[in-house]
């Protein structure tokens, strides 16, 4: 008898949860906007009852918030938040690129400076959307390169509370230069294996990150209380 694959079937509910956790990442769906169930019903053509179960499913998880006769809207990250993750996270890739530095392969970098390359091009095109998208992409790209399973593991989950305005959130054109900045460096120290530098750029380059989110949640923070 032949061997026969099992068929892998996602429940509506599921990849109505998917999606809606991928717009929310993708910023699609920015922190603290208001979640209209009228045009997501027509955007994923469901009714209104399969959408609410995904709106209780990722209010458990946190990314977005149930107001009592208002809707949802998408969570922001508080300040006490900020304070507390980004410190834990800048931690993660300093060790991140530490290792790195040591266990890199020629195809890993190879890959990481194509990404930048990608990258500067995006930020060149001012294509906001594909350059967070890259930019996530190099930050993985160095803790598989650092081999260390349980300390990417630890770091995705902590990226996943910060994800959706980390990447997304509107930046001043000095802060974004001045992360593109960064990265020039991040690259630099990687490809001379300089860990050292590379710890102290990558630590530098979320506290930076972190003063930019902290920026633009007051300013997203004011948008939305007037707004209620």
């Amino acid at each position: 008898m032949a061997d026969v694959r099992p068929i892998r079937r996602k429940t509506l509910h599921s990849e109505i949860v998917d999606h809606l956790r991928g717009m929310i990442v993708d910023g699609q769906l920015e922190p603290g906007a208001k979640i209209s169930e009228r045009d997501l019903c027509l955007l994923f053509d469901i009714s209104r009852t399969p959408l609410r179960e995904a709106l209780k499913a990722l209010a458990a998880e946190g990314m977005i918030e149930l107001l009592p006769q208002r809707g949802a809207r998408v969570v922001m990250i508080s300040d006490e938040e900020l304070h507390e993750l980004f410190p834990i996270i800048a931690s993660l890739e300093a060790l991140a690129g530490e290792l790195a530095c040591e266990t890199i392969s020629p195809e890993q970098l190879a890959n990481i400076q194509a990404l930048h390359v990608a990258m500067i091009a995006a930020y060149e095109r001012a294509e906001r959307l594909e350059y967070s998208r890259l930019n996530r992409l190099i930050h993985f790209a160095i803790f598989e390169a650092a081999q260390n399973t349980s300390l990417t593991t630890l770091y995705g989950n902590l990226e996943l509370k910060i994800r959706n305005i980390r990447h997304t959130v509107r930046q001043r054109p000095q802060d974004w230069r001045q992360a593109v900045d960064d990265h020039e460096n991040i690259i630099s120290a990687l490809a001379a294996r300089d860990k050292i530098r590379l710890s102290e750029v990558m630590r530098r380059h979320v506290m930076n990150t972190a003063e930019m989110v902290r920026h633009s949640v007051k300013d997203l923070g004011e948008v939305v209380v007037s707004d209620i």
